[in-house]
């Protein structure tokens, strides 16, 4: 079962500020809207089959979302996210990044768990789930390396032959592409303009590149990446998205990066949404349970897939148009703990410690 070839079960419902019935975007995004294959629509996506009280986890992305655009969570962001923790209200980070990536922000919630238990975190959008158990940064490290304990909970790479596929297409289209395996990203800079997007990214997530000569030899040998990122830049991405998604088509997840001057490349079968809904499976937590929030065109099987799905303000029209809800406020307003807060007072929010 590919992305795809999915169509959409749970019914959306429109705000005011979502995308109007003549938007381009918003009118390919219902044309392209997904449904569940048979085995999700065992589990029931509609908000009135379930109480109003029965919310039990929210899933954040990142830049765009969580984020303000200096990429990094307010201090009132990061208070009540604590506290909706310590009332037992399961907190979680689903992000395109790497683990390495998200950590800073992981650290700075500062979210205390039990013994064997640890911060859940779906990566590489949807490539890779896992458990965040602790961090330690060596005090001498040049540039900072972050060493984390962690525990795997599922990963699916993009396949041998759709890897070469696609780091030719990239190199004959004169991009540098971003390979991720592990913690780390392999970067086969070559030009100037190559060199700096990658410092562009690597300035955005707070990583370090592994800049090699090899063609990604090197890092083949370490294994299959959770994700390619094509780095094309805001002038290149509609025509890059395009060609890679024509010249992938039926091998390949290809997404429009958001920010847009990168594009990414994923196994066929992998999207954020099912990396969420396998995080919640081994939560013990129903799809409908959960709450979501993003921004970019890699959220939408996320927003689709969730108990309650939102989009941002500030999100794209084609997000907007098959979320839940729009948010009344941006991530630079602090739209997701508003919004959080919001459905607290409501009482849609189940507390596991009250």
């Amino acid at each position: 079962m590919t992305i795809h070839s999915l169509h959409k079960t749970k019914t959306k419902r429109m705000t005011a500020t979502t995308a109007t019935s003549n938007d381009p975007a918003a009118a390919a995004a219902k044309n392209d809207a997904i449904t569940l294959d048979e085995e999700k629509k065992s589990e029931s996506f509609s908000s009135s089959s379930y109480p109003s009280q029965n919310y039990r986890m929210v899933a954040l992305d990142l830049d765009g979302t969580l984020l303000g655009n200096d990429h990094q969570m307010s201090q009132a962001t990061v208070d009540y996210l604590r506290t909706l923790h310590k009332k037992g209200f399961i907190v979680s980070i689903a992000t395109g990044r790497t683990a390495s990536s998200a950590i800073e922000h992981i650290d700075r919630l500062d979210l205390p768990y039990s013994e064997g238990e640890g911060f859940p975190l779906v990566s590489a959008n949807g490539a890779l789930g896992l458990r965040v158990l602790k961090r330690s940064t060596p005090p001498c490290s040049v540039p900072p390396s972050p060493s984390m304990d962690t525990a795997e909970l599922f990963h699916e790479p993009v396949p041998q032959n759709v890897t070469i596929k696609a780091l030719n297409l990239a190199k004959k289209l004169g991009f540098v592409t971003n390979y991720y395996i592990g913690h780390d990203i392999y970067a086969n800079a070559t030009t100037p303009s190559h060199f700096t997007l990658a410092k562009k990214y690597g300035d955005l997530t707070n990583i370090h590149h592994v800049y090699c000569t090899d063609d990604y030899a090197a890092a083949m040998d370490r294994g299959l990446p959770s994700k390619l990122l094509v780095l094309c830049g805001n002038d290149h991405i509609d025509t890059t998205t395009a060609t890679l998604a024509q010249e992938l088509k039926g091998e390949a997840h290809v997404i429009r990066g958001s920010p847009p001057w990168f594009v990414e490349v994923l196994n066929i079968n992998v999207c954020k949404g099912f990396g969420f809904q396998k995080m919640c499976r081994s939560l013990g937590i129903k799809m409908e349970e959960s709450i979501t929030f993003g921004d970019g065109d890699n959220d939408i099987e996320f927003i689709q897939m969730a108990g309650k799905g939102f989009a941002m303000k500030n999100a794209r029209e084609n997000v907007k148009v098959i979320a839940d809800e729009v948010t009344e406020w941006t991530n630079e307003e602090d739209g997701v703990i508003r919004t959080l807060q919001r459905l607290e007072k409501e009482g849609l929010l189940h507390f596991s410690n009250n």
